[in-house]
């Protein structure tokens, strides 16, 4: 029987039903766009700004998001690392093009970042 990501939300406080798992993939956004993009490499102070700007487009991220963010990076094939869990604090800018958020770590599940690798399951769109 293999390990599902509901009970470890549970175990850590989290309503499953009220949580968005995200998995980001590596992408270098285009100059122009004034994004950071994401690589391989990238710091936790780097992660935090990529994750708190999502897209305007309601069909890529939720309108009304909800308040704490799984977050998984991409490691190969089908499979994510646990970076982090992030409280939203709210909407803080709007655009045609995206979203800004006021996201802050979490404590949840602090004992398996970079620990938890999740794989062949389905994810929620990053945006």
């Amino acid at each position: 029987m293999a390990l599902t990501l509901g009970p470890l939300l549970i175990d850590a406080g989290i309503d499953p039903a009220q949580a968005l798992v995200i998995r980001h993939a590596f992408v270098t956004d285009p100059e122009e766009s004034g994004l950071q993009g994401l690589h391989a490499d990238s710091t936790d102070a780097e992660m935090l700004p990529y994750t708190a700007t999502r897209s305007s487009d309601t069909r890529r991220f939720p309108a009304v998001p909800p308040r704490f963010w799984v977050v998984f990076i991409k490691e190969g094939g089908d499979q994510a690392r646990f970076w982090s869990v992030v409280e939203n604090r709210g909407q803080i800018a709007y655009d045609d093009i995206r979203r800004t958020f006021d996201v802050v770590e979490s404590n949840h599940m602090a004992d398996l970042r970079k620990r938890l690798v999740m794989g062949g399951g389905r994810y929620a769109p990053g945006g």
